[in-house]
């Protein structure tokens, strides 16, 4: 009887210690958040730039406010995403601590006079969250629901408050709303962009100085439309200037980066010297330019044009910091055909118009591939240069200042490979490049009197601080094109209807839809030179929507609901069998 009462006793404390146990599990969970993550791809931790970036938001003063107007009642795809959005702020939390607060809105609550007022506010007239309307059949009846998924960040710096706004899923226009059948793939969009979207919005937000960068011009370099696309990725992040040397000595004291893109008329002495010592002082320098002008008015009314060296001696400056950039151009059968009309099918392939092949490099790694016009070849001669962009296997490069002919394709065939010989030298050519550190000053045995004399110009032999020097050898890869038409309010610039750093010209007018890595490309430099690296890891993020393997759900699937349906109910079972057979013994024993 005793032994009895004192297994009892002994069941009852086991019980109670695990029922405490799971309690005591749930309160921390309750007030914890910690997982797991087994994928392999990471998609449910956050990448490491984000974590460092946030923790340097626990410096912050004051708090960052997100207000996220996706609430109330939302289709199952979007409740999806409303969670893993949640699941997104809360990592965030663990690494910013108080210093980021957030809230969830349902704007479709109140009165119709408050709902429309709020909508009036979300929207700001166009600069705001733009609406999202998803349509759909209920009770044989079509509905039409109106949301707004977007998050507004408000922040308060040096006493001024500060607001930006975060379009977390695409929204649509009156007449276009999305179908049920496409919200499965605009939120996977939106959970891939999801992490950069926000840490980008934080980052607008609670930049407390920005760095500045100048766009060097009066040497025929891209002008403000041309490179308006790029401009305004950069904006938010950057203090964006145009600057003019114009022989001031003190015309690059206030800036961090200097871009020069696409120069078409020579450098002086004295332009050199003021880009030189600008290194020299630790300033980043981002050069891109082609050496041989290719007119391409006469290769398309001739066929064919003759190629010229531009002589700017930017690329002297470049070869002394160990970047060569050579008169030829490369050729690489992974390329983007030519529209053409006169040509059959409407294209012509061409060679010239490459196709990146990324290296490892944080600035290209996970990112479409790069398309670039008329690249020269750059052989790195230092130990420093690091290749960033090559051809393919099945590329050459050409003599110096070619010839350029329009029909270049049906010069080479099967007898005839664009590839002439299996040695490395005709493989993987280089056509951006980067290094990192201290130089030797281009004018150590060179003199430019009216500086080096002058008290105020502080020659510096060799860089006192380390700087970022990156090369692409095409000027135009982060340009837009643009047309000027005469209105009543005077000169107006069009520009094209879609986005040319990431979609080719000749890719549309060829209807191939085909993506290009140039935006990203950009932002990788600009944030990779200017020292801002972990946005690369955020940016470069990519997570694998794996399709079905519709042959194998073929095959295995009534083997699979076989198994689901067996297995418990056998475990069930034996489970059953066991315990009879346990007590029989032990009564039988007693």
């Amino acid at each position: 009887m005793k032994n009895k009462i004192k297994g009892a006793y002994y069941q009852w404390l086991i019980f109670s210690i695990i029922l405490v146990g799971v309690v005591l599990i749930n309160i921390i969970g309750h007030y914890t958040s910690y997982r797991i993550d087994m994928t392999s791809d990471n998609r449910y931790s956050l990448a490491n730039g984000s974590v460092s970036y946030l923790k340097d938001i626990q410096k912050l003063e004051n708090r960052i406010s997100i207000k996220i107007y996706l609430e109330g009642e939302l289709p199952s795809e979007l409740r999806s995403y409303r969670n893993s959005l949640e699941e997104k702020l809360k990592d965030f939390k663990r690494y910013a601590g108080d210093r980021i607060e957030y809230t969830f809105i349902n704007p479709n609550e109140g009165s119709e006079e408050d709902k429309q007022l709020l909508f009036e506010q979300i929207y700001n007239k166009g600069s705001g969250v733009l609406p999202m309307e998803i349509k759909f059949s209920k009770n044989a009846k079509e509905t039409k629901l109106m949301l707004w998924p977007g998050a507004v960040l408000s922040f308060t710096l040096n006493g001024i408050p500060q607001e930006t706004v975060v379009q977390l899923l695409p929204g649509t226009s009156v007449d276009r709303p999305f179908t049920m059948y496409q919200m499965p793939e605009v939120v996977e969009k939106g959970l891939n962009d999801l992490e950069y979207n926000l840490i980008s919005a934080l980052r607008r937000l609670s930049t407390l100085k920005k760095k500045k960068i100048g766009f060097l011009q009066g040497h025929g370099e891209l002008n403000q439309y041309e490179t308006k696309i790029a401009r305004l990725l950069i904006a938010p992040y950057y203090n964006i200037q145009e600057v003019e040397l114009q022989n001031n000595i003190h015309a690059l004291d206030d800036f961090d980066g200097l871009i020069i893109a696409d120069p078409k008329r020579n450098f002086s002495d004295k332009d050199l010297y003021l880009i030189d010592q600008f290194v020299m002082r630790g300033g980043d320098l981002m050069c891109f330019m082609n050496t041989l002008e290719i007119n391409k008015d006469t290769l398309f009314r001739q066929g064919f044009t003759h190629s010229e060296r531009k002589n700017i001696r930017l690329n002297d400056l470049l070869f002394d910091y160990g970047f060569k950039i050579k008169d030829n151009l490369i050729m690489d059968v992974n390329s983007i055909p030519k529209f053409d009309r006169r040509f059959k099918e409407s294209r012509v392939n061409w060679y010239y118009q490459l196709l990146s092949t990324n290296s490892k490099h944080p600035t290209v790694r996970n990112i479409e591939p790069i398309a670039l016009e008329f690249a020269n070849q750059i052989e790195p001669i230092k130990d420093n240069v690091i290749s960033v962009l090559t051809s393919s296997k099945n590329s050459n490069y050409t003599g110096l200042a070619p010839i350029v002919e329009l029909n270049m394709a049906s010069n080479f065939d099967e007898t005839n490979p664009i590839l002439s010989s299996q040695e490395k030298i005709t493989n993987d050519l280089c056509f951006a490049a980067t290094s990192s550190g201290k130089y030797s000053s281009y004018f150590n045995n060179r003199i430019v009197a009216d500086f080096i004399n002058n008290p105020d110009a502080k020659f510096l032999k060799e860089s006192k601080t380390p700087a970022n020097i990156f090369v692409v050898s095409n000027g135009t890869f982060l340009a837009n094109t643009y047309r000027m038409s005469q209105t009543r309010q005077g000169p107006k610039a069009d520009f094209k209807g879609f986005n040319e750093l990431k979609m080719n010209a000749d890719d549309v007018a060829l209807n191939t839809k085909r993506a290009i890595g140039n935006q990203d490309f950009f932002l990788n430099i600009v944030d990779f030179v200017m020292g801002e690296n972990y946005m690369l890891d955020i940016r470069s993020r990519q997570i694998d929507v794996r399709e079905i393997d519709k042959t194998k759900i073929q095959i295995f699937a009534n083997f699979y609901k076989t198994l689901n349906l067996v297995l418990p109910i056998s475990i069930i079972l034996l489970l059953g069998v066991f315990l009879n057979f346990y007590r029989r013994k032990r009564y039988k024993t007693n």
